[in-house]
């Protein structure tokens, strides 16, 4: 983003990033910032890959970054649209693992939908 609301203060996170990916991208163009963010989906392997889905047209289905993405489990995740389609980009909330009370599960559901609102209304 060009948006003088994002800092780089507010991406300031030392996070591990594959090299070799990250230089592929910034040759090809791609933003530092979306660039470091995929570099970093790609220090580890997938965990689960079917047989015959490993060899498929990247130019026609975005499975392999989906499952590289996927793999990678955070709270929260950045989804691209399919391709050939009129979506758009989607942002994916996953729970914590475990909330200690039912206050905590309430609260963090309260949080998202508030999150959400505001996504939405900007």
């Amino acid at each position: 983003s060009t948006s003088p609301l994002l800092i780089p203060e507010y991406n300031d996170n030392e996070t591990e990033i594959d090299e070799p990916t990250l230089k592929k991208l910034l040759d090809n163009g791609v933003d530092e910032v979306l660039a470091r963010h995929i570099a970093h989906l790609f220090i580890r392997d997938p965990l689960v890959i079917f047989s015959d889905r490993v060899k498929v047209r990247d130019d026609s289905t975005t499975e392999h970054f989906e499952n590289i993405q996927s793999t990678n489990w955070q709270t929260m995740r950045w989804k691209p649209p399919p391709m050939e389609s009129n979506m758009g980009w989607r942002v994916e909330f996953r729970p914590m693992e475990m909330q200690l009370t039912d206050f905590e599960n309430a609260a963090y559901t309260v949080m998202i939908v508030l999150i959400t609102r505001v996504i939405l209304f900007f």
